[in-house]
């Protein structure tokens, strides 16, 4: 039990410097580069070191890929993500115009590299190692990185109701991405190309100024959710087993 609660600090302290400590250090220190593709090593490093020398410290540098749970299920996530983000792709095809300013760096960094990054922190290390190494109910695990998450979208937002409208949102996706990670035998992968498909949806055809959207977007948005939530529960009922449930909700015995 000790050795959960000092890992379960540890973890916590990690994910909290990582998402916050390249903005504390700014305020002390002025680090700033030309080149967009080194602003992005830069500001991706303060995610990606302190993950990868934490979990190979507390369980092996060998099981790092193992333990974030990217070892596996790549191909089968990636089908998975097409299916399910389609409606959105179909309707920002239909209602939205391609930003003819977008480079290939933009599209790379608002896709692929955010969705990689942001589910390998909150999902495969914050709430896959709270969850199923420390024994953290999927409720709290999923809380604290989803009240983060919230957090961390709110410069979006140009008005109170705006900024409220963005938490919940971005909050509740979270949580969402976190249950289908559980519930897909914790293959990341399933939110990574979620996550990468839906932002490059969002930012190829330049359809939503920020993470709220507008009725239509939503609309899709909503009917891919079902859709993932459906299948999930389709497979889960053919195995006659859900991961989540009410035994581990608060503490996963």
């Amino acid at each position: 039990m000790k050795q959960n609660t000092n890992n379960s600090i540890i973890i916590i302290l990690i994910f909290l410097l990582s998402v916050y400590g390249k903005r504390i250090l700014g305020y002390f220190v002025d680090v700033s580069f030309n080149s967009p593709i080194l602003r992005l090593i830069y500001s991706y490093s303060w995610w990606i070191i302190p993950v990868i020398i934490s979990v190979g410290a507390l369980y092996g540098f060998r099981n790092i890929a193992l333990e974030l749970r990217i070892q596996k299920g790549f191909l089968f996530a990636l089908g998975f993500a097409a299916i399910m983000v389609s409606p959105m792709f179909i309707s920002s095809a239909i209602n939205g115009k391609i930003d003819p300013e977008l480079t290939f760096l933009d599209i790379f960094h608002k896709s692929a590299l955010a969705g990689f990054m942001e589910e390998l922190l909150f999902r495969g290390f914050l709430v896959g190692l709270l969850f199923r190494k420390l024994k953290w109910g999927f409720i709290p695990a999923t809380l604290v990185g989803a009240v983060v998450f919230g957090l961390g979208h709110l410069y979006q937002g140009e008005s109170v109701n705006e900024s409220i409208g963005i938490f919940m949102i971005t909050f509740i996706g979270s949580a969402w991405f976190g249950w289908l990670f559980i519930e897909w035998n914790e293959n990341l992968w399933i939110p990574i190309l979620l996550h990468t498909f839906m932002n490059l949806s969002w930012s190829l055809f330049d359809v939503g100024g920020n993470a709220l959207g507008d009725n239509s977007t939503n609309l899709f948005r909503t009917i891919t959710i079902i859709l993932t939530v459906v299948t999930t529960i389709i497979y889960n009922l053919k195995k006659s087993d859900f991961t989540i449930n009410r035994k581990n909700l608060l503490l996963n015995r």
